[in-house]
């Protein structure tokens, strides 16, 4: 019963937190200019965003199944892209307090699969994504002409700094699990069997290429899908300026702070380019037009939840005869 209290003060947070920047952001509508600016976005390259955000998420979905597959032996991708869809649709869809990554681990765990393996095969899935972010953004800032560079200078390099820490202690400390082990002792196994799971990706280079590869991969298509939609609607941004932004705009949209990113997502969108000198209700029609694309690409997330639900019916029909 506690957990479950604290789950619901934890969605109440994030809807909190999602309700106030989303408020903040309200009070820079321009309505009739936001719509005519969304009149004006060609349908065929919204479907266009729509299917390489798809494609991402197809993407992301290998990497995670290539992840898995390591840790417990021969598992068909046909077996896990439906629990990755779902997460998706948990993340960027439904208001909950968990998430995506709690959403498809519990649908495979329920199935008879380790529950520790799922756990640590979907964080090294994150960390993996935020490396890939934090790269390309300093990539970017690195051949951005200085004067342009020293605007977004110390977040990117901060971040960067954080996860090369990060990335040291779990590749590079040899006995990392062994210290954290002797801290807990034997009364978080579940923990420590987590934890356990990273010294077999480091026993495994290629495979951290491949599914960085893929990381690179699946970010990429996100930005293209901006780059598509921004000249659509009228914001006119250098291209390595805009990407570096993105970077920050991802980084800060994938902490579990508020209902799939929903608000500081946009928050960090308007106060990056509004010192740029573009118009914020030019930055609000992109927000509603990523939104309404991001919305779309999840959206097959239902079909995993119905099929789930006809399988329980089904059950309960074959138990009552």
């Amino acid at each position: 019963m506690r957990a479950k209290s604290k789950a619901i003060v934890y969605l109440l947070l994030k809807i909190i937190v999602t309700g106030v920047l989303l408020w903040w952001l309200s009070q820079y509508f321009n309505y009739q200019q936001i719509r005519e600016s969304l009149r004006e976005v060609d349908p065929g390259l919204i479907l266009l965003a729509v299917g390489l955000h798809i494609l991402s998420y197809m993407v992301g979905g290998v990497r995670w199944w290539l992840l898995f597959r390591h840790l417990v032996g021969p598992v068909s991708l046909r077996q896990i892209m439906p629990s990755y869809y779902l997460g998706v649709f948990f993340n960027n869809v439904l208001p909950s307090a968990y998430g995506g990554d709690l959403a498809r681990s519990a649908r495979l765990y329920v199935s008879g699969m380790s529950g520790s393996a799922l756990v640590g095969s979907a964080l090294m899935d994150r960390i993996l994504g935020l490396v890939s972010v934090v790269m390309m953004g300093g990539i970017a800032l690195i051949l951005m002409p200085p004067g342009l560079a020293n605007r977004f200078a110390w977040p990117v390099l901060g971040a960067t700094f954080l996860g090369l820490v990060f990335a040291f202690i779990l590749f590079v400390l040899p006995d990392w699990v062994k210290i954290v082990d002797r801290g807990l002792g034997h009364r978080w196994p579940r923990i420590h069997a987590v934890l356990s799971c990273f010294p077999k990706y480091r026993a495994a280079p290629k495979l951290l290429l491949i599914a960085f590869g893929l990381s690179v991969l699946n970010q990429a298509l996100v930005v293209i899908v901006f780059l598509l939609l921004a000249p659509a609607v009228g914001i006119d941004v250098p291209l390595l300026r805009f990407v570096v932004i993105l970077m920050l705009v991802f980084l800060v949209a994938s902490l579990p702070i508020s209902l799939g990113g929903l608000g500081p997502r946009e928050g960090v969108l308007m106060a990056l380019l509004l010192p740029l000198g573009v118009d914020s209700s030019l930055v609000l029609t992109l927000s509603i037009a990523y939104l309404f694309v991001l919305w779309c690409a999840a959206m097959p997330g239902v079909l995993v939840l119905l099929f789930r639900a006809n399988e329980g019916k089904d059950a309960e029909a074959n138990s009552a005869q």
